[in-house]
Parts: C-alpha cells; structure tokens; sequence
C-alpha cells in the first residue's frame, strides 16, 4: 500500500472532522427543526385555562369566588402565595431534578422501563412534573402513546415556558377530588385558609392527596389520609424543607374532617362584577374588610328593627371623599333571606328618591343669583298650572328663609324655587351628575321631579352627596382599585356648596329622630333625609371631610309602610355608621372657599338693609352673583290723616296727608293670611277717585289653570271655583266671564260659578284697574 504524503494525511483528517461536526450538528439540529415544526403545526398553551373568578377587597383579601365556567374550583394563585416550603416539598416528592432537565428525565425514563421490565408489570413511573402538567392540561387514556405524547407536550412547555412558570400552572391545577383543583382552592376549601398560611402537616396534605385524590381528600378516609401525610414528614426529616421540631409536631396536629365554604363576602358587589372580563388574577375591589364588616353588621342589628315594623330591608353605600373609592357596599341586610328578596341590589335598584334631591337645586339657585341663605320666601299653598303641591306635614309657615326651607324640606318653596328657574337648567346638573335615568327622561320630567317624581338609584345620590363634599365637583365613584376615571363635571361652585353643607349641618330640623333630640353624642355631618310618595322609600345621606354615606331602607317589592321615612328609618343607622367609621373627633371642618363672603342683611327680607331696617343679621353670599337689592319689606304709602285711605302721586292730594310705612307682602301671603285669618297690617284702600292704573301686579287667578279643559259629569250640577291672589292694599276684586261682568267680591272671597259647556275667558280686575284673564275649555261627559 503507497504511503500518502503528510499533506495528504492531513486533507483527510480534516475531511473526516468536518463529516464528524456535521454528523454531530445534523443529529443535534434536525430533531430540533423537526420539533419547532410539530410546535407550530399542534402548538400548545396554558392560556386556555379557564380559572374561576375571584373578587378581592383592597388589601386583597379574598371577598368571593365563582365556579369557573366548567363548574370547578379552580381559584389562581400567585407566585407570592406559594410558601418556598410547600414548593420545595412538590419537588422533592414529585420530580427532584426539575430545575435540570428539559421536561422529560432520560434517567427516570431508563430507570422505569428497567424496572417495569424486570418485574413484568408497571411498578414507578417517569413522569417529571412537566409531564404530569402536560397531562392535567391535555388529559388522555395512560398507555404508551399517550406517554409519548406526554414527553412531547412536555418539551414543548418547556420550550415556551419558565420552570416557575410551569411550577406554579401544575401547583394550580392538581387535583384534589370533586371538582376542587389548585392549592388555593384546596387550602380554602379544606382547612379555610390561605396557602400562605398552612402549617407543614397541612402543606403535606396537599402533597400527597393529588396521588388518589377522590380517595384521600379530607372527610373520606381519615386513616388513610393521616397516614399518608405522617409517612411523608417522616420521608421530610433531613431535607432542610422543615425543621425535625416542625416535622414533629405536624406528625401530632390532628386536623377538621369538614369542607369550609370558598369566601363568599360583598355579595352584591360581587354579582355585579362577575361578568367585566378580567385576567386569572381576579378583580381588586376598593373595599375595606374592616369597615364592610362593620356596616354589614350595623346593617343587620338594623333590619331586625326595622322588621318589626314590616320595613324588611336597608342598603348602605360607604364612600371615601378623598379618593371616592366605595369602602362598603351592602345592597340587602341579607344576601340570602329569600323571604325579603335579599338577593336584590338596593345600591343600584332604581327608586324615588323622594326630597333627597333638593339640595341640589338650592346650590343651582345660590349660582344663579336667585337666592341667599337668609333671604325670606314664602310657603303657601300655591297652583302651578294645576299642579298643586303640599309639604310633608299638610301645613305652611308662611313667611321662611331659604335655609329654614331646605332644612325642613319644604316641598312648596322647592317647587316654586324650580319653576322660577326652570327645569332644563336643574336636569341638565343631575343629568351630568349620573343620574342616568334623568338623563333618558328629562324631557318628559316635570316640576315633581324635586319630590322624587323620578328614578334615582343610592349610588346616584350618594355621589352627588360626594360631590358637595368636595366643592360641588362630580367625580365618578371607583369600585376597583386600578380604575382610573378622569372625567368630572361641575355641579355647583364651592360657596354653593359651603353654604349647602352649613344648612344640612343644623340640629333644628324635623327629620332630627326624637331620641337625638338631646344627645350629646351626635356625629357631626351634613346630612339630608327623603322619603317617597307612598312611604316606599326612606333615605337619609350624610358627608364629612373623609366620607359619604348613604342609606336606604324600605321593601324591594315597593309596598308602602305608613312607619316608614327617612327620618325615623334611615338617620339612626346613618348616624351608627358614622360613629364607627369616621374618628371620635375631627378639628377641622369646611373652611369657607374663596369665592364666598360674608355680608348683614335684614333678618325680615334677607337682602341687603335700607334705612328701616333696624334688626340685621350675618349672611353667606356670592359676591357678584347673589341678589344684591336693597331690602323692601317695608313700603312708604301716602295716607289721609286717618290712614282710611291710600293715594298714589296722581291723586295726592295737596294737603291732609302723610307719609307711613307698610309691610309689603306678596298676594298669595296675603291670599294664604286673609284664608287662615292671619292678622297683618293691611294698606288702606285706594283713593277711588284715583282716574289712573296704579303700576304694580293684577291680581293672580288661583283657582283655574290657563289653558286647562275641566270635565264635569253631564246631569249633575257642578260649578267651577273663582279665587286669587292680590296685592296689600286691593280693596275689591271683579269678576268677569267672557267679558261680561259677573260679580264683585273682596280679594279673599271664593266665588263659584255654573258654568255650560264651552270655552270661557275668566278675567278678574281689581280696584285699581289692573287686570288678568285665563281661557279654560269645559266638556260635560
């Protein structure tokens, strides 16, 4: 054989090194190609695990868990509630080497096979905890191409995901009987607590109950059980997972052989979030544990009151002024009383809101320069294109200041109040402020809608309560922690809002409970009471600086209860609520915003004082907007000098006459003084020989709505009311029906007439010449 040249012989070792590298790269490169083909062709992923929904508190706490869509409990937990100790354990007992391999162990594979073989029959298995992951997700009939498959899956977990990542999906997934799946679940459900929380006899059960779980879960075969778990910390002592002294005593620790219930907290809240998409993680709500449970329990000691007056239920909104996070959120004094439709969400059921609205329209009316906190209105009966109005308590104090007003919650005054601003301007506020159902129906809405003639739910008005407590700005409420809504609105100016907050703080009220009347103990809050046309419903709404509370109470099927009202219903757990939840003492209050100052007013007017004026008062006002009229409830008149008689300058005469002053009052007091036979100083009738039109307002025609068709039953003889309202010093009033004089009469005077049917135009004058006419239509049926 010829000897090659050396050159040569090294030609042919690199030859045979190059064949070896690509022999070796071929052996290495193809089966991977040839996996990331299958990857992409049958690719799969553990983000199609359905886990069950979960609602936390703000601390995360967890408030309660839903059946995942496939009716198991399978609840995620995170990294954080996984205990190193209960990871090490797993390892240890299930797979040794994971953090080594690739998601199949050859060793275990070898050693298995081996054994099976020598001995006829399967005795160990091979399964890493990849496997076994890649099984619970992909589950298929244990035989060998189902273990194929397995190792495959495996690797391609492996490939995607991070060992701590597989770790803590298979820690999620195992199962523990029934259709309980996951450590947390497990944990919860067993021994009532979370993972972070068991002790080592209680990580140990739940290592070792996935192996026969419908066999070994607590509660079916105790000793078995028990001595599964004591072999297992017997098999621990050593390995630094936990001490001999801890492993000793959890052999000892007996443990319950009952199920607790998953968490089941905030119902209401619960329910209504179940359905926003979210992740595994669950949703984190805004409550605070601490103080839901202390309202659900004030809740609850206050239905049992309340029932022995037929009144079954009450809901209760907590809210944080500072970051308007709901802190406590309970819709039914019991979620499960079935016999009082417990299950119904009283903080977002649509109701009448009754008087709880009010305030909103004396802040409107404070920017609007219609009004002050002193100034003096009237509450008297009063017509409003036939709709007619009665305070609460069927009677009238005549003349009132706008606080006093509010305070007692007039109804009359509020509804005059809105008709002299119109309702587009107050519908449009609530409309920006959520009141949702106003919203859709402002158009069909009309003067009631400040008693209540409308829908409202507590969450609405608890946050327009909010809203005043933070300087009339409309921010919407936060039920989840990571909500982040931006939008705000202005309802009202901060001085509005001041001078709102001072008149809901006084004590001088009649929806002040009587047993308060002379406590000492009261919290101090701005607070407004409702109640529903019917008694349906009865509200009271309180704030401070740090909170806003509302409370409903009444029966979710709507029946009225002549007990209930707001008053004697709702403030006693308004004010519990806020003994609990708001510091036993607060220095610091409202301050008075920049844009309010403070003036002296006459205390018979309100407005601004005039030389008679002789008894002033101090009175909030919006520098610029509020009315700045000097006061006029005094009026000077010429009189003869037996002030029988009254002159104007037309008609004064050159001598026997003097100068005196007169209270002004307007016709319908007057009207509402002459009717409850009220004594007030009257201005002496006009000089009837005065040829010309005094200025000033013709009297108002009360009894008829201008406009209006009256149906009057045909045989029966039926007749239509004449009355009005007149002005200080009008004598005599006449009356005439389509223009044909009818009959005289003094302003107070009810005249009736028998009217055929038609159209009439009613014309009434008085003494002074000055006049006003409605049209009316009568149909007999």
């Amino acid at each position: 054989m010829m000897d090659l040249e050396p050159g040569n012989r090294g030609m042919l070792r690199n030859i045979a090194g190059n064949r070896l590298l690509l022999l070796f790269l071929a052996a290495v490169l193809l089966p991977l190609l040839f996996f990331l083909m299958l990857d992409s062709i049958f690719p799969f992923r553990t983000e199609k695990i359905i886990y069950s929904k979960v609602i936390y508190a703000s601390d995360s706490t967890l408030l309660h868990g839903f059946l995942s869509s496939d009716q198991k409990w399978r609840l995620y937990a995170d990294i954080d509630e996984i205990t190193p100790e209960l990871r090490q354990a797993f390892i240890y007992k299930e797979d040794r080497w994971f953090y080594y391999h690739p998601g199949v162990n050859p060793l275990a594979v070898i050693r298995a096979a081996i054994n099976n073989m020598a001995k006829g029959r399967r005795t160990s298995g091979a399964s890493t905890i990849t496997m076994q992951l890649a099984r619970l997700l992909d589950p298929a009939p244990r035989n060998l191409k189902s273990k194929i498959r397995e190792m495959f899956r495996a690797l391609q977990l492996e490939w995607h995901y991070a060992k701590d990542e597989i770790l803590l999906t298979y820690l999620n997934l195992l199962p523990y009987g029934g259709n309980i799946e996951g450590v947390k679940s497990a944990s919860l459900i067993y021994f009532g607590q979370s993972p972070k929380a068991l002790s080592p006899a209680q990580v140990i059960m739940l290592m070792v109950i996935p192996n026969n779980p419908n066999a070994l879960r607590p509660g079916i075969n105790y000793d078995r059980l028990l001595q599964r778990r004591n072999h297992w910390l017997s098999q621990l002592k050593g390995q630094n997972i936990f001490s001999n002294e801890a492993i000793e005593d959890a052999i000892n620790e007996p443990f319950e052989r009952k199920r607790y219930p998953v968490p089941s907290l905030a119902p209401h809240l619960s329910y209504r979030l179940r359905n926003i998409p979210t992740d595994k993680y669950g949703l984190i709500t805004t409550l605070k544990p601490s103080i839901q449970d202390k309202v659900e329990g004030l809740v609850r000691n206050h239905a049992r009151l309340l029932r022995t007056m037929q009144i079954n239920n009450a809901a209760v909104l907590v809210v944080n002024n500072h970051t308007l996070e709901v802190e406590a959120y309970i819709g039914s004094a019991g979620f499960d009383e079935n016999l009082y439709q417990g299950q119904v969400d009283g903080v977002s059921a649509l109701r009448s809101p009754g008087s709880a609205l009010k305030p909103l329209l004396y802040a409107i009316a404070f920017d609007q320069g219609l009004i002050s906190p002193k100034m003096v209105i009237t509450d008297v009966p009063a017509n409003f294109n036939g709709y007619r109005p009665e305070n609460f308590d069927e009677t009238y104090r005549g003349k009132i200041t706008v606080e006093q007003a509010l305070a007692l919650s007039l109804n009359v005054p509020a509804v005059n109040l809105l008709d002299r601003m119109g309702n587009e301007a107050y519908l449009g506020a609530l409309s920006k402020g959520g009141f949702k159902w106003i919203a859709r129906n402002r158009k069909k809405l009309g003067l009631s809608v400040v008693l209540g003639g409308c829908g409202a739910t507590l969450e609405e008005i608890t946050t327009l309560y909010a809203s005043f407590a933070n300087e009339g700005i409309f921010h919407p409420l936060k039920l989840l922690k990571n909500e982040n809504n931006l939008r705000t609105d202005t309802l009202c100016s901060s001085g509005a809002a001041y001078m709102l907050t001072q008149i809901l703080t006084g004590l001088k009220r009649p929806d002040l409970p009587a047993q308060y009347q002379s406590s000492a103990d009261l919290p101090r809050i701005a607070w407004k009471t409702g109640t529903s046309y019917g008694r349906r419903d009865g509200w009271a709404i309180g704030y401070n600086r740090d909170y806003t509370v509302g409370v409903w109470t009444g029966n979710f099927p709507g029946n009225g209860i002549p007990e209930l009202n707001g008053a004697d219903c709702a403030v006693p757990l308004l004010f519990n609520i806020f003994r609990a939840i708001s510091p036993k003492s607060r220095p610091d209050w409202f301050a008075p915003p920049e844009d309010l100052d403070f003036r002296l007013v006459c205390s018979e007017s309100g407005m601004p004082p005039d030389t008679f004026c002789h008894h002033v008062v101090m009175d909030y006002f919006l520098p610029g907007i509020s009315p700045s009229v000097r006061c006029n409830h005094m009026q000077k008149q010429y009189v003869n000098e037996s002030e029988t008689m009254s002159y104007c300058h037309t008609s004064l005469p050159e001598k026997g006459y003097k100068e005196k002053f007169y209270p002004y009052y307007p016709a319908d007091l007057i009207s509402w003084y002459n009717e409850m036979q009220v004594p007030y100083k009257m201005v002496p009738p006009h000089n009837p020989e005065c040829p010309t039109i005094n200025n000033g307002n013709a009297p108002r025609i009360t009894s008829l709505t201008d406009g209006a068709e009256y149906l009057l039953i045909y045989g029966r003889s039926q007749q239509l009311m004449l009355s009005c309202n007149a002005e200080n010093g009008v004598g005599k009033v006449y009356w005439y029906l389509n223009d044909k004089f009818y009959k005289a009469a003094i302003p107070s005077e009810k005249v009736f007439f028998t009217p055929e049917a038609g159209n009439y135009k009613v014309s009434c004058s008085d003494d002074r010449g000055r006049n006003s006419d409605v049209w009316v239509k009568v149909t007999f049926i």
